[in-house]
């Protein structure tokens, strides 16, 4: 047979349930029409109904969301003839259907072949079906009365899909996706040994799986029956008695939780199969009960069972838009001799310099080497529970880094094995897993109850990391991503940053240029509210070398000092003023606001304050900005505040400045309307300008 023959009698064998009579069957056909699913959810992901031909009958069939771009791209069209490498032969409600997993194209486009007909109805698909059911935990979605198959989507006996199903539910993989098999590694320890790496493309020789039932040869059968295994990818919520075999990749404590209909249980474990499918299983109470201490990391499982859901959006974590949740008449079977072709993880790792274009809260994968990491500190929630907070700087070979802050337990066991290695002198690999992006103080990405920490992972991003690092990674300076948006003084003004409902973070290079040094500090209560942080809030002295704190109420002997900058920047396009707390002033200054208070007040040397001064004023600096409008007697005004400040290392903003010239030469300007055109020559005019301004200040 050619490649572009049809196999005969594929659909026979597709519509009467018996696709693994030939156990790997992998059935050329001819796609006879190709119709967009209409449904009245504008957001819902587009879906695919397909018409298969083998030239003599037809067949129906639901593409799954991951070959969609096969139809945007028109390489999936009608007459096109195409391979099934990988589908499942589904019942929805009471019609059979063909949900496509995988697909080769092999002719992109052709006349149709034979004149195929609607294949006719199996009045024994019934008897069938009813002796399929009556062996518990048998999957039901095989044919269960016969029905005729239309041959047109036109038909009005075609079988309807619900609109919020989705066949083939996860998302489509990134080119950037990683599965490595990790046999004697766990996240939850500091060093992850890893074996070599396979997905389902690279393996030469895959174990032969099928997604396809035996079929029963009388009804009398009553025999043991071996569960018909699916893809994660192909699972929906209208599917029942479906098996998945899947490796337990991530398992979650189990929490309690108390809300308006009582107290509860809940636990939830991430699941990666043969195909590179990921989904999230939750369990609650009962369940949570019965599979929390059943369940090993690391290990596969036979699950069978459970409900199908729409996921919720900000609890989900995984590249799949269903989420599993088990019951007390869940099966969870483990598998007893490991499946060494289901990886133990799974990344999509992202280069750090994508992770300034997304959105808030999304959750990404990335890998880098840690430069720096500070000391872990507690500090207080908002609903009065205390937790610990450490950040580390993450560094990859885009020339961009990253602030990663960790929460809860991941300062301790993680976070004193990279505060080690770094005292050490080394400076290690880390790779990320379910990292959370916030937009706070700038983006920055941050860990969740989800994440998973790899530290000194084998595999290749990481070899190919540490040989970067090793050579010119180490002596090459990164530009923080968590710095925001690059402005000149006059946009803040021009582009009226901050007079919108949330404040604009940006960054500014500028010279500083002014500061009133009347009064540069305040004094402030030192007390410790709740053994977590200082009250800070505005002493007054009481004339007798005492101090009174409204807020506290009390009478202090000691009073703290804490900066209040009123200062003016400048860059080579105007001048604006900005205020500098405690924290950035003291980055400005190099001094602590008690110590400077004491040697202009206390010591009176002037000479001293002078030359401090000094050293600070006209010096350039790379100020991080939280420009926001406030209300001041009645009058808005925007004000910026100084978050951040750091002194200009001119190799590194040079190397930024060449970077961001090099992306607009890239830019195909002739292309582009003329609005977006003169925004990018202005942006493209500024950046000279400050590459010649800081070339300037460099000689």
């Amino acid at each position: 047979m050619s490649e572009t023959d049809l196999t005969k009698d594929a659909i026979a064998i597709l519509s009467g349930g018996d696709a693994a009579a030939e156990s790997d069957i992998r059935p050329v056909l001819q796609v006879a029409d190709i119709r967009l699913v209409e449904t009245q959810n504008q957001t819902t992901t587009e879906r695919y109904r397909i018409l298969l031909s083998d030239g003599s009958f037809t067949q129906q069939g639901m593409l799954a969301t991951q070959q969609n771009d096969l139809v945007r791209s028109e390489k999936l069209q009608k007459g096109s003839i195409v391979k099934l490498t990988q589908f499942v032969c589904n019942l929805i409600q009471n019609r059979m259907i063909v949900i496509i997993v995988n697909l080769d194209v092999l002719v992109e486009k052709c006349d149709p072949i034979g004149e195929p007909k609607p294949y006719p109805t199996k009045n024994d698909w019934s008897t069938s079906s009813t002796a399929r059911q009556a062996t518990p935990g048998q999957p039901v979605n095989q044919p269960a009365s016969g029905g005729r198959i239309p041959s047109s989507f036109d038909d009005g006996s075609a079988p309807h899909v619900p609109p919020s199903s989705s066949h083939g539910s996860s998302f489509p993989s990134s080119k950037n996706s990683r599965s490595y098999n990790t046999a004697n590694a766990s996240p939850k320890y500091p060093k992850t040994e890893y074996g070599s790496g396979v997905l389902r493309a690279h393996v030469k020789n895959p174990p032969k799986l099928s997604y396809h039932q035996p079929p029963h040869q009388t009804v009398a059968n009553r025999g043991p029956i071996a569960p018909r295994i699916i893809p994660i990818a192909a699972l929906n919520p209208f599917q029942g008695g479906w098996t998945i075999k899947a490796r337990v990749t991530s398992k979650g404590d189990l929490r309690r939780y108390t809300n308006t209909k009582g107290d509860g249980k809940v636990f939830s474990f991430d699941l990666l199969d043969f195909d590179g499918g990921e989904i999230k299983a939750t369990c609650f109470n009962v369940a949570a009960d019965k599979f929390h201490p059943q369940i090993e990391l690391g290990r596969v499982y036979m699950i069978s069972n459970g409900s199908v859901q729409r996921a919720k959006e900000n609890f989900n974590h995984l590249p799949n838009e269903h989420e599993i949740f088990l019951n007390s008449f869940s099966t969870m079977q483990p598998c007893f001799e490991d499946d060494k072709f289901i990886p133990h993880q799974q990344f999509h790792f992202l280069p750090i310099s994508d992770v300034e274009k997304l959105a808030r809260d999304s959750n990404v994968d990335i890998i880098g080497v840690v430069s720096s990491i500070s000391p872990s500190s507690s500090i207080l929630r908002k609903n009065g529970t205390e937790t610990q907070k450490r950040t580390l700087q993450l560094k990859d070979m885009s020339g961009r880094s990253v602030e990663l802050t960790l929460w809860s337990n991941f300062c301790n066991a993680e976070g004193q094995t990279l505060e080690k290695m770094l005292d050490s002198g080394l400076f290690p690999v880390l790779a990320v897993k379910s990292g959370r992006v916030n937009d706070f103080n700038g983006k920055s990405v941050g860990t969740t109850f989800n994440s998973q920490f790899f530290i000194e992972p084998d595999f290749p991003e990481a070899q190919r990391l540490k040989t970067w690092f090793d050579g010119e990674g180490k002596c090459t300076p990164a530009i923080p991503i968590s710095w925001g948006m690059s402005k000149t003084v006059s946009q803040i003004k021009d582009e009226k940053l901050g007079t919108l409902d949330k404040p604009d973070w940006i960054t500014v290079s500028a010279t500083l240029t002014y500061i009133k040094m009347d009064n540069f500090c305040y004094t402030a209560c030192p007390i410790m509210i709740g053994d977590h942080r200082p009250c800070n809030k505005k002493v007054t002295d009481n004339g007798n070398g005492k101090w009174r704190c409204e807020k506290c109420d009390v009478i202090l002997d000691k009073c703290d000092y804490r900066y209040i900058l009123q200062m003016q920047i400048q860059d080579h396009t105007g001048t604006t003023w900005v205020t500098a707390f405690q924290e950035s002033g003291e980055e400005i200054m190099g001094i602590s606001a008690k110590d400077l208070c004491t040697l202009k007040h206390d010591e009176q040397d002037d000479v001293k304050f002078a030359e401090r001064l000094r050293s600070v004023l006209f010096t350039k600096f790379l100020f991080k900005l939280k420009v926001k409008e406030e209300i001041f007697n009645d009058e808005a005004c925007v004000k910026s505040t100084v978050v951040k400040a750091e002194k200009v290392n001119f190799q590194t903003q040079s190397r930024y400045l060449l970077d961001s010239m090099a992306k607009f030469k890239d830019e195909d300007l002739g292309t582009l309307p003329p609005p977006k055109s003169e925004i990018l020559f202005q942006h493209l005019g500024r950046t000279l300008g400050n590459l010649q301004h800081q070339i300037a200040q460099a000689l």
